[in-house]
C-alpha cells in the first residue's frame, strides 16, 4: 500500500509540475493538451487537425487506466482530453472527474453506430463520445508456438508456459488478468464471489513462475523484436505488428474474454474545453476516424467510417468480433467497492513481480 501512495504521490508531483510547464509556456499558440494511451493516435491525423486549425496538440501518454485516474484526482493535470475506457468511465463522473459534453458542438458524433448512442456505462452520452472498441486475448509468435494454448485454462498452465523461457508477458490489469483466469473456471469476468476470486488469484500466482513481464506498454515491442512470445494482448496491437510480422497472430480463447471500449472525454478542469470539443468532432469525421482505426487497427465506433475501412479488415471476426463471438465476450462492469477485491488480490499477484521480470532474457531495465 505504501508503495502504491508513494506512485500516487510521484503522479501528483511530476503532473503539477507538467502543467507548470504549459502554462508558462510563452507562445500565443492555441494548444490542446491530449492525455491517450500510447500508439493511439495517427501523428498524420494531429498534423491535419493542426494545419486546419492552428490548434498545437501536445501529446502525453499513460500505462493505464489507474494512472489516468490518479494524476486526474491529483489535480492540476491541465488536459483538456483523456481516454477512459468502459468500466472507468463512471466512476469518474461520480468522482466528478468528467465535465458533461455538450454534443451539440460536435455534431460527428450523429455518425455513431446505432449500437454505441447508448452506452451502459454512459446512459444519457452525457460525458463520453465513444473512440473504439477492441477484444482482449492471446498474442503469439507462430514461429516460436507451433500449438499455442487456445483456452484460458491452458494459457494459465505450467504445461503451456514452462517451455517458454518466461518469454511471456501479462497485461498490467487486475480486472484483465484475473477476468481472463475467472474465465478459465468458467465464471463472469465480474465475479465477485469472494471463493472465485481467491481461485483465481491462486491460477495466476501458480502461473506467474514462469511470466517474465507484466506491462501493458511495450510488450508489443517486445513481441516485434521476439523477446517475448506470447502475451496477454489487446487485439489491435497484434494486428499492427502483423503488418511488418505476419509471423505475430492473435486469438481470443475458447471460454470467450472481454470486449471494450475507449472513450474520448474531457475533465472537469480542463483548461480549454471549446478545443476539446472541436477536436473531439474533429475525430468523428468519418474519413478521419477511419483513418484511425486503420491505423491502431481497432474497430471502430463510427457506423460511416466503417463504410471506408477495408473488406478484409472488416471481415476480420478478432478486429469486428462476428455475433457466434460476441455472444463469448463481456463487458466489463462497474463493480463499485467490490472492485476493491480485484485491487487486493492484484497486490498480491504483484508483489516480488520485479524478481520476475528481471531474468527474462533481452528485458529492458525499468
Amino acid at each position: 500500500m505504501k508503495k502504491i501512495l508513494a506512485g500516487i504521490a510521484a503522479i501528483a508531483v511530476i503532473g503539477t509540475a507538467t502543467y507548470a510547464i504549459r502554462r508558462n509556456r510563452p507562445s500565443s499558440q492555441q494548444v490542446l493538451n491530449l492525455y491517450i494511451w500510447s500508439d493511439y493516435m495517427d501523428k498524420e491525423v494531429l498534423a491535419q487537425f493542426e494545419k486546419e486549425t492552428g490548434i498545437r496538440v501536445n501529446e502525453e501518454n499513460y500505462p493505464s487506466n489507474e494512472a489516468m485516474v490518479a494524476k486526474l484526482k491529483a489535480g492540476g493535470a491541465g488536459y483538456d482530453i483523456v481516454v477512459p475506457s468502459d468500466y472507468f468511465v463512471a466512476s469518474m463522473a461520480k468522482d466528478n472527474l468528467l465535465a458533461p459534453i455538450d454534443r451539440s458542438k460536435i455534431p460527428n458524433a450523429k455518425h455513431l453506430a446505432a449500437e454505441f448512442q447508448t452506452l451502459p456505462y454512459d446512459p444519457e452520452g452525457k460525458f463520453v463520445i465513444p473512440y473504439m472498441f477492441g477484444t482482449t486475448g492471446i498474442a503469439y509468435n507462430s514461429a516460436k508456438i507451433a500449438n499455442p494454448p487456445r483456452t484460458w485454462k491452458d494459457f494459465y498452465s505450467q504445461a503451456a508456459l514452462a517451455p517458454l523461457e518466461k518469454r511471456v508477458s501479462l497485461l498490467d490489469d487486475p480486472r484483465e488478468v484475473l477476468g481472463g483466469a475467472l474465465k478459465a473456471a468458467g465464471l463472469s469476468i465480474n465475479s465477485t464471489d469472494p471463493a472465485a476470486l481467491a481461485a483465481a488469484k491462486e491460477l495466476v500466482l501458480a502461473a506467474k513462475p514462469f511470466v517474465g513481464r507484466i506491462d501493458t506498454m511495450s510488450y508489443k515491442d517486445l513481441l516485434a523484436s521476439g523477446d517475448l512470445w506470447l502475451a496477454h494482448s489487446y487485439s489491435g496491437e497484434v494486428f499492427k505488428l502483423k503488418r511488418t510480422n505476419p509471423e505475430i497472430d492473435f486469438l481470443v480463447p475458447e471460454e470467450g474474454g472481454t470486449i471494450w471500449a475507449d472513450n474520448l472525454a474531457i475533465p472537469v478542469d480542463a483548461p480549454h474545453k471549446e478545443l476539446a470539443h472541436a477536436f473531439i468532432d474533429f475525430v468523428m469525421r468519418p474519413e478521419i476516424n477511419a483513418k484511425l482505426a486503420e491505423t491502431t487497427q481497432y474497430a471502430t465506433a463510427n457506423a460511416e467510417a466503417r463504410k471506408l475501412i477495408p473488406a478484409a479488415t472488416l471481415s476480420n471476426a478478432n478486429i469486428y468480433p462476428t455475433e457466434a463471438l460476441r455472444s463469448k465476450l463481456e463487458w466489463f462492469a462497474d463493480l463499485g467497492p467490490s472492485a476493491e477485491a480485484f485491487d487486493d488480490a492484484w497486490t498480491g499477484i504483484r508483489a516480488g513481480e520485479l524478481e520476475a521480470s528481471s531474468s527474462m532474457a533481452g528485458d529492458k531495465a525499468e
